[in-house]
């Protein structure tokens, strides 16, 4: 019975197969599964520029003006009771931020040549989020200001 090879283990050729096939599987797997994570963070600030366009509004309609400027990361004095509980201005991938450019357009001022008077912009250091952000809005004016702030537009010196 020498003849008979002793099953003891896996031969080396067998665990190198095997290993490039879960190097093929991961090399496949892994840029999909930072894609998705990557387009869901972007739907998740899609959701939160609509949640402060729809507070803005609601405050506008309350108030008769638009509210205070206020900096990036920070709710504008008294949208915050528009707003869902617990709502962030700020996280680790992004941050929404409210401008009120209507002093800036009267005076000729507007940053990068906009017309936008009132905008929410998100903020973020990755320009490819930012495009991912542009592509998932539709049918509304979404600007580049730079390279890493991109704003919906609200309302113009003109109105709506």
């Amino acid at each position: 019975m020498r003849g008979m090879r002793a099953d003891r283990g896996f031969t080396m050729t067998e665990l190198m197969v095997a290993l490039a096939i879960i190097g093929v599987l991961a090399a496949i797997a892994i840029p999909t599964y930072l894609g998705f994570v990557s387009s869901t963070r972007a739907a998740q600030a899609v959701a939160d520029i609509q949640a402060v366009r729809a507070a803005v509004y609601l405050y506008y309609g309350d108030v008769g003006r638009w509210p205070n400027e206020s900096p990036a990361g920070f709710v504008p004095k008294g949208v915050s009771q528009n707003l869902p509980k617990n709502f962030a201005f700020s996280n680790k991938w992004y941050t929404i931020d409210y401008d009120n450019w209507i002093g800036l357009q009267r005076q000729g001022k507007a940053p990068n040549g906009t017309t936008t008077a009132i905008g929410i912009s998100v903020v973020s250091r990755d320009p490819k989020f930012l495009l991912r952000i542009q592509n998932l809005i539709k049918g509304a004016k979404f600007s580049k200001i730079s390279r890493t702030k991109y704003t919906l537009e609200v309302a113009t010196v003109n109105g709506f």
